[in-house]
C-alpha cells in the first residue's frame, strides 16, 4: 500500500480509492501481513476435556491449518500431514497419537512422526521433514496465542498488559453458551473501517449515544492496535 495515499496530517486526509476495497492484489498484500502477527488461538479450558483441538480460524491468517495439542504442555502444530497434505485432525478429540486418515501416518502429540505403514526399509526415513511443523505458541492469563514467525510476544502484549494486566484474567471461566457468531455480507475492510471510528455513534447507535459522555469519547492508537474509550 503506497504511503503517498495516507498523509500523516489528518487535515489533509482523503478517503482511500475504491480499489483498496475491491482489488484482489490489495487484499492479498494485507492478508500476507497477518501471518507475521500473533493471533488468539484458544483458551486453555478448551483443551481441558480433549487434548487435540483443530484451529479452523487460523488458516485464513497464517495460510496453513493448525491444531493445538496438550501433553506435558501445550503445542501448536501444522494440521497438514507431511505425506500427502491431508488434514490430520478434523475435530476436537482425546488421543495418544495423531493419525492421518488418508494413509495412516501417525505422529506424537509433539508433532514427531511415529509410524508410516508399508514404508519399512526406506533409507533416510523418517527425517525431520516428516514431522509436523511446530509454530510459536505463547500463553497469557489462560489465553493461547500462536503465530508464524511473529514479532516479540512481550512487545505485542505490552499495551494490553499495561491496561488490563491487573485483572484476575487467569481465573475467568470460559462460557461457550455465550458465543455469538455474525456473518456480515460486506467487504471486511469496510467493517474494520466502521469499527475504527466513533463519529457515527450519534447517528447510528442512538441508545448507546444516550448512555455515553460523547464529548469525552476518544480513540487511542498504538503499535498493532486501536483502543476506543467511552465513559457512560
Amino acid at each position: 500500500m503506497s504511503d503517498e495515499l495516507i498523509d500523516p496530517d489528518i487535515r489533509k486526509a482523503h478517503t482511500l480509492p475504491s480499489r483498496f476495497y475491491t482489488e484482489e492484489s490489495v487484499f492479498s498484500e494485507v492478508v500476507a501481513g497477518f501471518s507475521e502477527c500473533w493471533h488468539f488461538a484458544a483458551h486453555v479450558s478448551q483443551l481441558a476435556e480433549h487434548n487435540v483441538l483443530p484451529l479452523e480460524h487460523m488458516e485464513r491468517f497464517v495460510g496453513e491449518p493448525m491444531l493445538l495439542t496438550r501433553d506435558d504442555g501445550f503445542r501448536c502444530l501444522s494440521n497438514v500431514c507431511t505425506h500427502r497434505g491431508m488434514l490430520v485432525s478434523t475435530e476436537a478429540c482425546s488421543a495418544s497419537v495423531l493419525r492421518c486418515g488418508y494413509h495412516g501416518r501417525t505422529f506424537g502429540l509433539d508433532g514427531c512422526m511415529r509410524n508410516m505403514p508399508e514404508f519399512e526399509g526406506l533409507e533416510g526415513f523418517p527425517s525431520s521433514s516428516d514431522n509436523l511443523r511446530e509454530f510459536d505458541l505463547k500463553r497469557w492469563n489462560g489465553l493461547l496465542f500462536a503465530g508464524n514467525g511473529p514479532s516479540r510476544f512481550a512487545d505485542c502484549l505490552a499495551e494490553i498488559e499495561s491496561r488490563v494486566g491487573w485483572m484476575p484474567i487467569e481465573s475467568f471461566e470460559h462460557d461457550p453458551s455465550r458465543h455469538r457468531s455474525y456473518e456480515i455480507d460486506a467487504n471486511w475492510a469496510l467493517y474494520v473501517d466502521n469499527y475504527l471510528e466513533g463519529f457515527h455513534i450519534p447517528y447510528v447507535h442512538g441508545d448507546l449515544h444516550e448512555e455515553l459522555d460523547y464529548d469525552s469519547y476518544r480513540t487511542e492508537l498504538f503499535e498493532g492496535g486501536v483502543l476506543q474509550v467511552g465513559i457512560a
